[in-house]
């Protein structure tokens, strides 16, 4: 009984450590594409790279890279008006960058541009972002790379909301409302930030030439559990009611009418969805006041004022500033003041351009004011680098790039050079491209703002995460000489008349109504 025992533990024993000395089958080979893998590895090797000259490891490269960033960062100094990017990536989010979030921040207010994967940990990541201060996103299209991080963003802005708040305003193309609302429906999600969302209406899909559109991504045969769920706004998940779907102006652009002191319009870009550009514009600053010209004359013109029924005379020095700069004020004793006599030049307010992803920008050229942009924020999804592309021409990647509804720097170039910007910033850069401080991914940045600057004089960045830039207005003189550059006016008027034709064409476009349908058979829990 005793050796029966002890064999049977043997046995146990001589199983248990072969077991234990198999190799594991090996798993399947997957393929990588080559965009994600250059994500997930180090850069390669270039010849002439700073690590392979200089003999630097990978964490000496990056500190000695960190440092270099900080340097050109605080150079560009600071403004009550500053563009922070949250995420600079295209496609996925990887170690190095976030995907598609640009926060704009002016006068106390904090506006979200796209809100890809992954924004809600970007917005933690910044110092200057705080999520309890965003009143306003703004949604270029439905990509995933540009809203997926929507649901867990409201969410995160609703466990930083002050109670009472306004509702934080949510801007895009149709579509966004559902599905806002069936995310945050869907997964029970009580902590998000009580929200509306406006959609503009008729966002047309401008796709590339030879573009084959997917098809629509609603079936018209929703069960009625569908339609009553999602049919109306339910504040118990956030959202308010007051949305607005907001219509096309007679030009083709919408005007969208954010909280706060920027007036905001849209325009269709080319792209493989619908998808929309923003701009945003700074009211004019009224010129200082000559308060030593006009005092002497107020002074002696005080008691009639108060007879005429001016209790403080003291009140047109303002009504002075606000005039027309030809406007003329005639005092009681017959003293004729001009506003150009007694106030300084009107300082241009600022304008910044934020493009969604695309092809063509040109549409948001006749949004602009005369004096055009300070900042024009463009997509560079891909340029002609090596060693990517040693096999092909500049061409072929302009052409290949277009084709898929993105840009070059080039072609960034040529748009913010149209728009008379101060300073183009790149991003949403492809994979491949790392965002990390290692001087091999910096010498990759700079190779492609070289390829920016080929076509654009002015400054040109090309943005990493949690940089922040600054948004400085053109002087008077800047703003004058743009006014007069009759070449570039004449590119904008010829696209607001085609935008202005297309909508009138589509305005005219009679509705067809579909024929009364019986209503669906009734399904039972099962047959779904």
């Amino acid at each position: 009984m005793a050796s029966s025992s002890a064999a049977r533990a043997l046995l146990w024993l001589a199983t248990t450590q072969a077991l234990l000395h198999t190799p594991a089958p090996r798993r399947a080979h997957r393929r990588v594409s080559p965009a994600r893998a250059a994500a997930r590895m180090p850069p390669p090797e270039e010849p002439g790279a700073p690590e392979e000259e200089s003999g630097l490891d990978y964490a000496a490269s990056v500190a000695l890279g960190a440092a270099k960033r900080r340097e050109r960062e605080a150079a560009l100094g600071a403004s009550d008006m500053e563009v922070t990017f949250l995420g600079t990536a295209s496609c996925v989010p990887s170690i190095t960058r976030g995907v598609s979030c640009t926060s704009l921040r002016h006068d106390g207010t904090t506006w979200l541009f796209d809100a890809g994967e992954g924004s809600q940990i970007q917005v933690q990541r910044s110092h200057l972002v705080h999520p309890g201060k965003v009143d306003a996103i703004f949604v270029t299209h439905l990509h995933g790379d540009h809203s997926f991080g929507l649901p867990g963003l409201m969410c995160l802005i609703g466990q930083n909301r002050v109670k009472g708040d306004a509702p934080v305003e949510v801007f895009g193309p149709q579509g966004l409302r559902l599905y806002l609302r069936a995310s945050l429906k869907l997964t029970h999600a009580r902590v998000a930030a009580p929200y509306v969302v406006h959609e503009l209406v008729g966002v047309p899909l401008l796709a590339p030439p030879g573009f084959r559109p997917p098809p629509p991504p609603f079936k018209q045969s929703e069960t009625q559990l569908e339609r009553n769920f999602l049919a109306d706004p339910d504040k118990n998940f956030g959202e308010q009611r007051g949305g607005r779907d907001i219509r096309p102006d007679a030009d083709g652009a919408w005007t969208l009418a954010p909280r706060g002191a920027l007036a905001v319009r849209a325009a269709p870009m080319r792209h493989t969805v619908p998808c929309v550009g923003y701009v945003a514009v700074e009211p004019d600053k009224a010129g200082t006041l000559d308060v030593a010209k006009v005092e002497p004359i107020l002074a002696r013109n005080a008691d009639a004022l108060k007879q005429a029924g001016v209790k403080e005379p003291k009140r047109i020095f303002r009504l002075l500033k606000d005039m027309a700069r030809d406007q003329t004020f005639t005092f009681p004793d017959g003293t004729a003041l001009k506003r150009s006599e007694c106030v300084g030049e009107d300082k241009p307010g600022r304008v910044v351009v934020i493009c969604g992803d695309t092809a063509d920008a040109s549409a948001l050229l006749p949004l602009l004011p005369a004096r055009g942009a300070d900042v024009v924020v463009h997509e560079a999804t891909n340029a002609r680098l090596e060693p990517w592309d040693a096999d092909k021409t500049d061409a072929e990647v302009a052409e290949a790039t277009a084709a898929h509804g993105h840009s070059t720097p080039t072609m960034a170039a040529k748009f913010a050079s149209l728009a008379a910007a101060k300073c183009l910033a790149l991003t949403h850069f492809s994979p491949r491209y790392r965002g990390d401080n290692a001087l091999s991914s910096i010498s990759t940045m700079d190779k492609i703002e070289a390829s920016a600057r080929q076509g654009f004089d002015e400054d040109v960045i090309a943005a990493w995460d949690l940089l922040t830039l600054p948004v400085n207005a053109k002087t008077v003189e800047e703003a004058a000489r743009r006014e007069g550059d009759a070449e570039r006016l004449a590119v904008a008027d010829a696209v607001r008349k085609e935008r202005a034709k297309a909508t009138a064409a589509k305005s005219k476009v009679p509705v067809r109504r579909a024929p009364a349908k019986a209503p669906p058979a009734r399904r039972t829990a099962t047959a779904r």
